[in-house]
């Protein structure tokens, strides 16, 4: 088991509660969307599996670590093991491709020789080879998300938080990154997806778990999921 929430609430300080007595468990190679209308708790929920955010009641494990017990000298390790691609890209607008791949490499300790084996490796795995030299504002949105998916894969990491990937896409070029991240869940990679894309969703054949006002509304088994 890889992602175990029991009876997890958040209540922030201005008294909103974004998570509401959440259960779940996620296995290691599961492919899983995240879905539920804007406030239903989704982000909140990422944000614990990195340790950006805390429980306010409840446990959380990942990889059978505690991330309530967790000690802050003890982050940085964790995040080693999480790669998360976000919808806005987040890329560092003055550096190259290259650059912004390397640098989640650089910035845990990573040797030079290392860092130019894998960085060419995962380039060269979404699609992005003889890019290397580009800067985020000659590339495409679908490149530059590519380029987002390339800097989480850099490290290994046993999970991929994808939150709202497709959402600056068109259709044709939200497929082409769904596939992507297909064939890295194939790889062994676990994927969780948080999405308002319900055609993505429908088409993916995943399990679908349905966040509505903090609680879990559903947990559809893959291939169950239709549109309503």
């Amino acid at each position: 088991m890889l992602v175990q929430f029991y009876n997890v609430s958040k209540i922030y300080a201005n008294g909103v509660k974004a998570l509401d007595d959440v259960s779940l468990k996620i296995d290691g190679g599961e492919f899983v969307f995240l879905m539920g209308p804007s406030g239903a708790g989704k982000s909140t929920m990422i944000k614990m599996l990195y340790r950006e955010e805390i429980p306010s009641r409840g446990q959380i494990f990942v990889a059978s670590r505690s991330l309530v017990r967790m000690k802050r000298s003890e982050i940085p390790a964790l995040r080693r093991n999480i790669g998360v691609v976000f919808q806005d890209f987040k890329l560092l607008e003055n550096k190259t491709v290259y650059e912004n791949v390397s640098f989640a490499m650089e910035v845990v300790g990573a040797n030079y020789r290392d860092i130019k084996s894998r960085v060419g490796e995962v380039i060269k795995m979404v699609g992005l080879h003889g890019k290397e030299k580009s800067f985020p504002n000659e590339l495409s949105g679908g490149e530059q998300q590519r380029v987002g998916i390339a800097r989480a894969l850099t490290n290994r990491p046993l999970l991929l938080i994808a939150d709202e990937p497709t959402g600056n896409l068109d259709m044709h070029t939200a497929q082409e990154i769904m596939e992507l991240l297909f064939d890295i869940n194939r790889k062994g990679t676990t994927v969780i997806m948080a999405t308002h894309a319900m055609e993505l969703v429908k088409a993916a054949h995943k399990r679908v778990i349905t966040l509505e006002g903090g609680r879990v509304d559903s947990d559809i088994n893959p291939g169950e999921f239709t549109l309503c």
